[in-house]
């Protein structure tokens, strides 16, 4: 019985461990008696090769689909907002304190708001760049097709970007569930990225032509406009935070602490990748300078 776990076991390796190791490890299992410690000591073996995944042999990097990494860092916000909204609208301030601190919610709507038109000022940005290259001898036609590639992509995002749009502008005005003027400044932080992550494909698909590589790079430092804004509106949430924590429950605080921590690294990620993404150079054509088609 414990072989045929010890064996379990083994197939809980990297497979490039395996495939250079498991044929060897599994002649001794076979040939000794298999007790508890060898299950153990193959379990920990197996930690330890995930943990140095990277020294085995002929092991290839570990590589995490983007996209993956988007939906989850999404939908774990969404999971979040509704324990950090439904007891947002119970951390109430007094009248003092609200007086005091009515900068922090002020600063923290605004950045989220300007955050959210950021991100959706780069399919305009992409819209009228396509617009023009579309005019340009002798790419014209080239750039048209890169435009029409965009425009189908903006297409496609348009109803979710437009739902994702519609439930923060509805928090914001009240619609639903109340959540108070806390809820209010922080619901931005929950939308937000979601927006950013929803814009991504636009500059990714226009990146892909060279024709579109400048506008690729604007709309990337848009995003990245956004994501710094959407960072910099949290510390003022955490500060409202702090003065009404007395009323919350531990739930809600650790709710809103790891939105903060999914919100700011979710917004980075996008901006870091729309700006990986696109070239540096957007005249990056064959016989094309920053003046024009070069003649021969």
């Amino acid at each position: 019985m414990m072989r045929g776990v010890a064996g379990a076991v083994l197939r809980l390796y990297p497979k490039a461990w395996r495939d250079r190791y498991g044929e060897e490890v599994a002649d001794l299992i076979a040939a000794r008696p298999a007790r508890l410690r060898t299950v153990t000591d193959l379990a920990a073996g197996a930690a330890d090769a995930w943990l140095h995944h990277r020294r085995i042999p002929g092991a290839r990097p570990l590589r995490v689909p983007l996209s993956a990494v988007l939906v989850t860092g999404v939908y774990a916000l969404w999971l979040l907002w509704g324990p950090a909204g439904r007891d947002a609208s119970g951390l109430l301030l007094s009248s003092e304190q609200a007086s005091e601190t009515g900068w922090m919610f002020r600063t923290a709507t605004s950045c989220f708001v300007a955050a959210g038109a950021m991100a959706l000022l780069s399919p305009l940005q992409l819209g009228l760049a396509a617009r023009a290259a579309g005019r340009r001898a002798p790419y014209g036609a080239a750039a048209r097709a890169t435009g029409r590639r965009v425009l189908v992509t903006a297409l496609i995002l348009a109803l979710p970007i437009g739902l994702v749009l519609m439930m923060y502008v509805g928090v914001e005005l009240g619609w639903g569930r109340p959540v108070g003027a806390l809820g209010s400044a922080m619901a931005g932080g929950f939308f937000v990225p979601a927006l950013m992550a929803l814009v991504l494909p636009l500059p990714l698909a226009a990146a892909a032509s060279p024709l579109m590589a400048g506008a690729a790079r604007a709309a990337g430092r848009s995003l990245a406009v956004a994501a710094l804004l959407n960072a910099i509106a949290w510390p003022a949430v955490m500060g409202l935070m702090v003065l009404g924590v007395r009323d919350g429950s531990p739930w809600h605080v650790a709710a809103v602490a790891a939105g903060a921590l999914i919100s700011v690294g979710l917004a980075a990620l996008v901006a870091w990748t729309a700006l990986r993404r696109s070239p540096d150079d957007p005249a990056a054509l064959p016989g094309h300078s920053p003046l024009g088609p070069t003649r021969i």
